[in-house]
């Protein structure tokens, strides 16, 4: 079993007990995290034994750079109280990177099962894109820990996945608000077809009115020689078309209006062609 690294100082271990390093002098240059698993870890460029995971890169005015653990570190900086604040700060940084990880590994699994929902059904449920701006807020939080932990520790790869899912999230966002519309679309056509194949209508002094729940219409109207015309005006227009043609009966007037219509709505895009 290694001994800990305060007693493989002691003991001279490594390159303390060689006469050509300088023991004492060395300032701390920066730091860097070697992340989880054992083949990702190394062994302290000083006392030469000890695996170490939060690296503290020690520099002396001689021009030697050193990679080393906390221990060792402290001790060539003549400052050891300082060395292990700075590791326990590193150490406290990188639970913060591994709970995000966590939660953005979970996220993406919510946003997968979100896309496949808005992609694979004809209609798609009401809380997905509320689920998404949740998200978006979430994320827009963790972007900017992650940012003060890139500026502060260097983890920057993990600043740059958070900005990038975040993007995923706000492309989301906007796929789910185009669905939404389509569907919206398809479903008033649907409606307004509906509503024209069996149009209810209602008696007026001089002949019978239609008009949809979009609020397009159609006037009937008996003429002073007997014979039908009529009108369509589509919502929100200020001016009505009139038939070019009078017929012979009411609902022959009704009928070609009605087609004139759906042409118009079908130009319109607001009727399946």
């Amino acid at each position: 079993m290694i001994a800990p690294e305060q007693e493989l100082v002691a003991r001279g271990c490594g390159k303390w007990s060689d006469p050509d390093v300088p023991k004492s002098g060395w300032s701390y240059a920066y730091g860097h995290d070697l992340g989880l698993g054992k083949d990702r870890h190394k062994i302290c460029e000083m006392c030469e034994a000890i695996h170490i995971r939060f690296v503290h890169v020690m520099r002396h005015p001689t021009g030697l750079e050193l990679e080393t653990g906390c221990i060792c570190a402290g001790h060539m900086e003549g400052n050891l109280a300082v060395a292990r604040a700075r590791d326990d700060d590193r150490k406290r940084a990188a639970e913060r990177v591994s709970r995000r990880q966590k939660a953005l590994a979970k996220a993406r699994s919510q946003l997968s099962q979100i896309d496949v929902e808005t992609e694979s059904h004809d209609h798609m449920s009401s809380s997905v894109i509320p689920a998404l701006e949740r998200l978006r807020k979430v994320m827009s939080h963790r972007v900017g820990e992650a940012a003060k932990d890139a500026k502060d520790h260097d983890y920057i790869l993990e600043h740059i996945e958070h900005i990038g899912f975040l993007a995923e999230v706000e492309l989301a966002i906007s796929n789910a608000k185009d669905r939404l519309q389509t569907l919206l679309l398809r479903a008033r056509a649907e409606q307004l077809a509906l509503e024209l194949e069996d149009p209810v209508w209602w008696k007026t002094p001089k002949g019978r009115r239609f008009t949809t729940s979009h609020n397009d219409r159609i006037q009937i109207f008996l003429l002073p020689d007997g014979r039908w015309s009529g009108l369509y005006q589509l919502a929100g227009d200020t001016d009505a078309t009139w038939a070019k043609r009078r017929y012979d009966d009411m609902d022959s007037a009704a009928n070609a209006a009605l087609a004139a219509l759906r042409q118009k709505l079908r130009k319109l895009g607001r009727l399946a062609m």
